[in-house]
This record gives C-alpha cells, sequence and structure tokens, in this order.
C-alpha cells in the first residue's frame, strides 16, 4: 500500500542517499520493532481511529508502509502506546514513523483539512529512523495548532489545494499532505506543528488552468506564517481572483496552435 508525500521528505531522503548511508553488500533482513508512544491534547471529536505506521520514502512514486496499526481513541487527551514490526529486505537505511488522527473517517490513504498528521519526533519536518536497529523510545506528539481564513475562488477553478512550505520561497510541498477544497468560502486546515511556514495554494480550473495564490492580500508573493504551539492562526485568505492562471500544455499542442 502507497501514500504520497511531500517534497521536504522526498529532498531529505535524496540528501541521506546522497551521503553515503546506503546498505552494506550482503548485509542479512531481519524482523524490526518500532515502538514508542502518541501523545496529543486536541479539539477533535473525542471518537476516532488513531493509525500509526513507518513509511519508506526512497522509491521513485510513493511512499511505502511497511507497517501499520489502528487504535480506536475515544476520550482525549491520550498517550498511547505503539509497536510496529517490519521486514527490512530491501528497505531505505532510513526511514520515517508517522501518526494520523482520522476524524472525518476516511481510512489512512486519505488525508482531509480535519485530519490530524504528524511524524517522529514532531516539527515542520520529520527525523528519519534507521531502519537497521530496533527502538523502543520513538515517542512524539500530533500538531494541536490550526490555520484558517477565506477562499475566494476565481471564474472557472474548481477546487483549491493549500500547502504549508518549510522553504520561504513556498519551492517545497512540505511533510502533511495537502488539503483540498472544493469551494470557497471558510477553510480551516487543522494539526500544524509550530513553527514558520510559507503559504501557498494552488487553484485548478475547468479549462486546465492553474492558478496560484499566497497568503497575503495582493495573493502574488511567498508570505512567511508564524504558528505557535496551540494556536489558531487567522485571517490567512487566498483571494484567486487577482492571481495569474498558467496554463498547462505539451510540445504537441503547441504545434497544434503553431503550425
Amino acid at each position: 500500500m502507497r501514500i504520497r508525500v511531500g517534497g521536504v521528505l522526498r529532498r531529505m531522503t535524496i540528501l541521506i542517499l546522497a551521503s553515503g548511508m546506503l546498505w552494506a553488500s550482503g548485509a542479512a533482513a531481519e524482523t524490526i520493532t518500532f515502538s514508542g508512544s502518541v501523545a496529543y491534547t486536541d479539539r477533535l471529536n473525542p471518537a476516532h481511529t488513531l493509525y500509526v505506521a513507518v513509511l519508506d520514502t526512497s522509491g521513485a512514486g510513493d511512499a511505502t508502509v511497511l507497517a501499520r496499526h489502528s487504535y480506536q481513541v475515544t476520550t482525549t487527551p491520550i498517550a498511547l502506546r505503539y509497536s510496529l514490526d517490519f521486514d527490512n529486505t530491501g528497505v531505505s537505511p532510513q526511514v520515517a514513523v508517522v501518526g494520523l488522527a482520522d476524524v472525518d473517517g476516511g481510512g489512512p490513504d486519505t488525508v482531509s483539512s480535519a485530519d490530524v498528521f504528524g511524524w517522529y519526533h514532531g516539527g515542520p519536518g520529520p527525523t528519519f529512523v534507521s531502519s537497521t536497529v530496533s527502538r523502543e523510545d520513538l515517542d512524539f506528539a500530533l500538531p494541536y495548532a490550526s490555520v484558517q481564513g477565506t477562499l475566494k475562488f476565481a471564474a472557472g477553478q474548481t477546487e483549491a489545494r493549500v500547502r504549508f512550505s518549510p522553504d520561504v520561497q513556498c519551492l517545497l510541498k512540505g511533510f502533511r499532505p495537502t488539503a483540498v477544497f472544493t469551494s470557497e468560502g471558510a477553510y480551516k486546515v487543522a494539526g500544524v506543528y509550530e513553527g514558520t511556514y510559507c503559504v501557498r495554494a494552488e487553484g485548478t480550473g475547468t479549462k486546465g488552468h492553474t492558478f496560484i495564490c499566497y497568503g497575503d492580500p495582493t495573493c502574488a508573493d511567498p508570505t512567511l506564517v508564524t504558528v505557535g504551539p496551540e494556536s489558531i492562526r487567522s485571517g490567512i485568505d487566498f483571494d484567486f481572483t487577482s492571481a495569474v492562471p498558467v496554463l498547462h500544455t505539451t510540445w504537441g499542442m503547441l504545434k497544434s496552435r503553431y503550425p
């Protein structure tokens, strides 16, 4: 089973591999056990499912789920113990441990804006863990803060995808799965770690256009937003009516238009 991850995790994985931390030739595979606790004090519906998983992000496509377990949560706050076993045959030397509070009931492979997603050991980016040694101390907390504002769509726009990047130019997608909204109006993204982010939204139009908008009054420039540990950060608005649409095209399409 695979799930998509953002650019921060992919870039970190590339750096790790480039640094020479590769599998030793002929290394024997074994069963690895990761255990620890997941904690959070939240505003969530107290009845939901908590998923904890080990992800390998070394592939060219989506992340591979090496191990995953679900826990039924009925009250909060929690400090829930977890234990995950996986076979490290052919696995990247560095993997990630993640948690998902599935608030809307959509399951572990679809992370909505209402769900809370986090990783060991918290912060704007994950900390990778060696896949060669079992660990019992992988404790982490899910994020508590949230970001909210309003969305105003351009003509022909059908959705907006809001993301938080630790890069000041918003070039990296960030690790939290992108929040998708299909109508304009008030929006809220739950589960954001404390830190400073560049906030960006991408819109999709009916004619294949992409609208790029940043959370500033003119929608034009990368905007840094600081989020506290337990805050509700309001007023991060996206007005796509002033955004310049970008049309995705191919060489074949260009040739057909300009013979």
